[in-house]
């Protein structure tokens, strides 16, 4: 079987709802199937990003504590758009892991390559 690419894109703010926790659950599972993925947190999806989360009033799961470990089940390819970190006064190097940046322009042309697409 041929791996598919498949793209997710995190735009919900933590705790908006449980998609946070499918969003994970989607990779890991493509992950297991030795998919090639390609993960973007795009708008309020940035904030997934940040290491001082709490998640106990919210009792949704924190999936901020799991996204470093992406890399051992071979996600690689992370990804975080510049404008969204630059409008939250974010920098990379804050944040729990450190994806590279892209602009809106760069994120078009993955959406392009992708076989398909989540868009949570």
């Amino acid at each position: 079987m041929t791996p598919k690419n498949i793209l997710v894109i995190v735009r919900q703010s933590p705790y908006s709802s449980i998609l946070s926790a499918a969003t994970l659950d989607i990779v890991l599972t493509a992950a297991a199937f030795e998919q090639t993925l390609t993960l973007i947190f795009m708008g309020e999806g940035v904030l997934h990003l940040l290491s001082s989360q709490d998640s106990k009033a919210s009792g949704l799961k924190n999936i901020s504590k799991a996204l470093p470990s992406l890399e051992l089940y071979e996600v690689d390819q992370v990804f975080v758009e510049k404008d969204a970190l630059k409008e939250r006064n974010l920098k990379t190097e804050n944040l729990v892991m450190r994806p590279d940046t892209l602009s809106l322009s760069q994120i078009a042309e993955t959406i392009e390559k992708a076989d398909q697409v989540f868009n949570f």
